[in-house]
C-alpha cells in the first residue's frame, strides 16, 4: 500500500471514530446536563414563533412531545428544553457549534442541505409563491425581468434565483416580515417565500391579506427537525417520537389547524399526507427544480 494510501485510511478511521464519537456526545450530554437545546424561529407561524417571548407554534409541540415522550424516556431521566432563537443565516452555524441541539422551526430539505446536515420525516409541506401587491397583480419568474425581487438571505431561494433569474434585481432581506413590508411600502414589485411564512409576514406586519396575492405555486417545499450531520442516536429517537405522533394522526392534524387557525389559513392536503403517511422522501424543493 503507498503512502497516500495509508495516509487516506487513517484519516478515514479517524473521520468515523470522530463521527461516531460525536454521535454518542451529543446523547451523553444531554443525559450528563438533564437539557436539551432547540432552536426555533422568532416569526414562523404556524410552525414556531415567539409570543410574548415564549416559543410557540406547530414544531415547538411536537418537539416539547418528542423530548418529553421519548427522549426523556429513552435517557431515563426528565430531561429540560432550553430554546434558542435561531435565524436563517445562523441556524446551522449553531448546530455546528452545538450551541443548539436540534431545531424546531421552517427549514427546507434539500439535497444540497443534506450534505451538512441531517433532517427528520417531513413535518410539514408547503408551496413556494411570489407575493406582490393586489394593484400589480400576480406575478411569476417569468414576468420579474426588470423589477426588484425581495429574497431572504440565506434561504434556499436567495441559493436558486441568484442563478437561474438574470433580469430581475435582487433586493436582499433578513426576514419574511422585511420581505412582505419591502412589497408594501414599493421597494419591490415581489417577495419569494414559503406560502406559510408569507402570510405569517402579513399578519405580523398588522397589514391587510386582502391587499396582496400570490402568484401560481413555484415548487414543493418540505420541512423537517434539523440535527447535526451523523447524529444519528439524536435523530432516530426524534423519528421514533414523530411517528408516535403521527400515529394519532387526526390529533396531530387538529392541534396544528389550531395553530394555522391564528394566521387565517388552512392545512393543505401535502401536509395532511405527510402526517398520516410520515415518510423521509425527498420532495423536489425550488431550489433544485431544475435538475429534478
Amino acid at each position: 500500500m503507498g503512502i497516500s494510501k495509508t495516509v487516506a485510511s487513517i484519516l478515514g478511521v479517524a473521520f468515523c471514530l470522530a463521527t461516531a464519537a460525536s454521535q454518542a456526545d451529543t446523547l451523553d450530554r444531554i443525559k450528563t446536563s438533564g437539557e436539551i437545546k432547540i432552536g426555533y424561529r422568532s416569526s414562523s407561524m404556524p410552525l414556531s414563533w415567539s409570543a410574548d417571548g415564549t416559543p410557540t407554534g406547530f414544531m415547538v409541540a411536537l418537539c416539547e412531545k418528542i423530548v418529553t415522550e421519548q427522549i426523556s424516556t429513552a435517557l431515563h431521566k426528565p430531561i429540560k428544553i432550553t430554546y434558542v432563537p435561531v435565524t436563517v443565516q445562523t441556524r446551522f452555524q449553531l448546530l455546528d457549534q452545538q450551541a443548539i441541539d436540534m431545531e424546531c422551526g421552517s427549514t427546507t430539505v434539500t439535497l444540497e442541505r443534506m450534505k451538512q446536515v441531517d433532517f427528520s420525516l417531513a413535518t410539514y409541506i408547503t408551496t413556494s409563491r411570489l407575493v406582490s401587491l393586489k394593484k400589480t397583480g400576480a406575478l411569476n419568474l417569468s414576468t420579474m425581468n426588470g423589477r426588484v425581487l425581495a429574497v431572504q438571505t440565506g434561504s434556499s431561494h436567495a441559493e436558486l434565483i441568484s442563478k437561474m433569474l438574470g433580469g430581475a434585481r435582487l433586493l436582499q432581506v433578513p426576514d419574511a416580515a422585511r420581505g412582505v413590508e419591502a412589497v408594501a411600502n414599493g421597494k419591490a414589485a415581489a417577495y419569494v417565500d414559503a406560502e406559510n411564512l408569507i402570510l405569517s409576514a402579513i399578519k405580523a406586519n398588522h397589514l391587510q391579506p386582502a391587499d396582496f396575492t400570490m402568484g401560481t405555486s413555484l415548487s414543493v417545499e418540505p420541512f423537517a427537525i434539523v440535527t447535526r450531520k451523523g447524529d444519528t442516536g439524536l435523530e432516530k429517537l426524534i423519528d421514533q417520537g414523530l411517528r408516535k405522533a403521527f400515529s394519532h394522526s387526526e390529533a396531530t392534524v387538529t392541534l396544528l389547524q389550531g395553530y394555522s387557525t391564528q394566521m387565517g389559513a388552512d392545512i393543505n392536503a401535502l401536509t395532511r399526507d405527510a402526517i398520516r403517511n410520515p415518510s423521509r422522501s425527498h420532495e423536489c424543493s425550488m431550489l433544485e427544480a431544475v435538475t429534478c
